[in-house]
């Protein structure tokens, strides 16, 4: 239950009805044919190497502190994917900033209560776990391989995909959210608590499965935790050899938290949908009119978008939008962590090569 009570916050969907080995050092290790079982750190932590690929993050710090992925994401502000290793002021910037991410910081302040209590159906928890549960249940979003773009150190956002593809590839900018990642697929002392989220997810799709069997099938469905930038053309480094395009692609707060302007933004759209096979399909989640988060001693920056910028967004890098839906994040939800008014979901799907 949350602390206090405020009007229903406003969700609107507009669904468009028109049909018409071991892996490289700094990445976790996979066991041949299995999931992620270890993982053998880089040197030099958040330096120079993430200075280089936050790039795009350290865009916003110059101009508002926002979200959270490494990729690198915002609104989930735990996700940081990328900058391009130019001399971009912004995503210089953007790139600094990050350095101070701290993973745990921002898992409190937005997977812990009062945001991360999944008890009320009106919170912004269970709104995204429908959103993502509802759109895998058509059964339209499947197939061999899925990559998440700016993962962060969360994993909540491929609870329901995970039944639906066989290679699942997480993908973040900063070490430190590869490392939070790697203690929750090798099951270790200390990692984030992600049951509540597991069972809520269980109790939404009503399948029968327990939140243990949810967990584990996801822990064996994801083969790799690999760098990722999403200010560069190709993304994924080509050493990393993974079986391109995929089939479909999450992402949640990361685009808009890791570009310093809106400009940054459909680039970094741009060059993830290069990943994406034609046909295949996106779901985006992100924050809307946000310009910055906190993440322990980071505040970071982020571009601040609204509905209409995102659905042009993705129309121009090819896609057709089938769903947008957004919620407004109730006062009661607006815990001073960020300035974020809203969420966006999208599900969209490639018709240009």
């Amino acid at each position: 239950m949350f602390p206090r009570r405020s009007p229903t916050p406003q969700c609107v969907c507009r669904r468009d009805t028109k049909q018409d080995g071991w892996e490289r050092r700094d990445a976790v290790r996979v066991a041949p044919g299995g999931s992620a079982l270890d993982r053998r750190p880089r040197s030099g932590g958040v330096g120079a190497g993430v200075r280089t690929q936050i790039k795009g993050a350290a865009r916003r710090a110059g101009k508002r502190a926002g979200s959270g992925s490494s990729s690198m994401s915002k609104a989930d502000p735990s996700h940081a994917a990328g900058a391009a290793p130019d001399s971009h002021p912004g995503r210089e910037a953007v790139a600094s900033a990050y350095q101070l991410f701290e993973p745990r910081a921002y898992l409190r302040n937005n997977y812990a209560p009062p945001r991360g209590d999944l008890s009320s159906p009106d919170g912004v928890g269970p709104w995204k776990l429908r959103c993502l549960a509802q759109t895998f249940a058509t059964g339209e979003v499947s197939g061999r391989t899925l990559i998440d773009i700016g993962s962060g150190p969360t994993i909540y956002q491929l609870l329901s995909a995970c039944a639906h593809f066989e290679d699942i590839i997480m993908t973040d900018f900063l070490e430190v959210n590869r490392q939070e990642l790697g203690l929750w697929l090798r099951e270790e002392p200390g990692a984030f608590d992600w049951s509540p989220y597991s069972q809520h997810v269980c109790l939404i799709e009503d399948k029968g499965e327990s939140w243990r069997e949810k967990e584990q099938q996801l822990r064996a469905r994801v083969r790799r935790v690999l760098p990722i930038d999403v200010h560069q053309p190709q993304p994924l480094r080509a050493g990393d050899l993974v079986p391109l395009p995929a089939d479909a692609l999450v992402s949640a707060f990361c685009l808009e938290a890791v570009s310093p302007d809106l400009a940054s933004f459909q680039r970094a759209l741009d060059h993830i949908t290069t990943l994406l096979r034609p046909e295949g399909h996106l779901l985006l989640i992100g924050a809307l009119e946000e310009s910055w988060y906190l993440a322990g001693e980071a505040r970071l920056a982020v571009v601040p978008v609204c509905e209409e910028e995102v659905r042009e967004a993705l129309v121009h890098s090819g896609y057709k939008v089938r769903d947008l839906c957004t919620y407004t994040m109730p006062a009661h939800l607006r815990t001073g962590v960020d300035d974020v008014k809203g969420i966006f979901f999208a599900w969209a799907q490639k018709v240009r090569a």
